[in-house]
């Protein structure tokens, strides 16, 4: 009988100890929630209480990526000055340059230059921050880009270069830029 009693105890405790494991992990580091918010100072606060600048969310989306998406610059440059990985990339291949140029934040994109991010990195379909800023028209990023030295002749996996997008898409002030800068194709 007394057997019996431990093995109901043990069976009814487990589903609650289970239960309370499973919301011990159920939650992003707060660092996430204020990168993805725009909340520098909790950025900034939880970096400097330990937190990792590579911190994810539930879904493994960095706290970079995030802020990058959002267009949140300021968070991005503390995250960058942590030592954050910069070329992280979302399921597409995206890196927070890529995400940032296609949606045309110049101050994210300028944060990122700065930080030494890859100006070349593709992503799943070939796509260069150059080549999304350029078919996006986002004219003071392509200008940002070159400047920095971006390679303006690269392809993605269409064939294409930011000129071919450019044209393609009518960017006739992106058309002109890439071309003053050696565009060829």
């Amino acid at each position: 009988m007394r057997y019996l009693a431990l093995l109901l105890a043990i069976m009814i405790a487990t589903p609650v100890a289970a239960q309370v494991k499973l919301d011990l992990y159920n939650h992003a580091p707060p660092i996430v929630d204020y990168a993805r918010s725009g909340d520098v100072e909790g950025v900034r606060g939880a970096l400097a209480n330990g937190a990792s600048p590579n911190s994810q969310d539930l879904d493994g989306v960095p706290a970079i990526l995030l802020a990058a998406s959002s267009g949140y610059a300021n968070v991005v440059e503390a995250l960058a000055r942590a030592k954050a990985r910069l070329d992280v990339r979302d399921k597409n291949g995206n890196t927070p340059l890529i995400v940032a140029a296609e949606r045309g934040y110049d101050g994210v994109v300028e944060a990122l230059i700065a930080a030494k991010a890859n100006l070349n990195a593709d992503n799943r379909s070939g796509a260069t921050p150059l080549i999304v800023a350029a078919r996006a028209g986002n004219l003071g990023i392509v200008d940002m880009l070159v400047k920095a030295g971006a390679e303006v002749d690269r392809q993605d996996f269409t064939g294409r270069t930011a000129l071919g997008w450019a044209t393609t898409n009518s960017r006739r002030n992106v058309v002109e830029r890439l071309r003053k800068a050696g565009a060829t194709r």
